[in-house]
């Protein structure tokens, strides 16, 4: 069957009143399962000595649960002078500790073309960057792109 932007535009005005905007903003909202989603405070890194966090947006971390799926959100920026994979820091003390290595692409001082690094977190808690070397050192790391599954 073949899509086109007049098939499409039709279907979605044969929609029935309640699906329309109209619809959606006069329906009464439904009850939200209890524990659907459940996002926790914003705990600061433990960085290692030589990891600067910004004065104005310190990296942190925090679960959000959504459906019994836990999800790692993370913020902040960091400076930096990384020649090498190295390890920047920790979960904080009493962070629940994923059951595998949680990885995430983030954005890095753009040097030779190179914008973005690897972020690792081991079953341990150890929180390391990947992508660094003695030509192309790593600035800094900005955090606010982490959106992973956890466990």
């Amino acid at each position: 069957m073949s899509q086109n932007r007049r098939s499409i535009l039709g279907a979605a005005l044969a929609l029935p009143t309640a699906l329309t905007v109209g619809g959606l903003a006069a329906a009464t909202p439904a009850a939200a399962a209890p524990g659907a989603v459940d996002a926790g405070a914003w705990t600061p890194l433990v960085l290692e000595a030589g990891i600067t966090p910004n004065a104005a947006a310190a990296p942190e971390v925090r679960l959000v649960t959504i459906a019994g799926t836990a999800f790692l959100q993370a913020r902040g920026l960091v400076t930096c002078n990384l020649t090498g994979d190295a390890r920047i820091g920790r979960l904080p003390d009493g962070f629940a500790l994923p059951t595998g290595y949680v990885r995430a692409a983030v954005p890095r001082n753009n040097s030779q073309g190179i914008n973005a690094c690897r972020l690792e977190i081991n079953p341990t808690g150890s929180v390391s960057v990947f992508g660094g070397n003695t030509a192309n050192a790593i600035t800094w790391v900005q955090f606010d792109s982490v959106q992973t599954i956890w466990r």
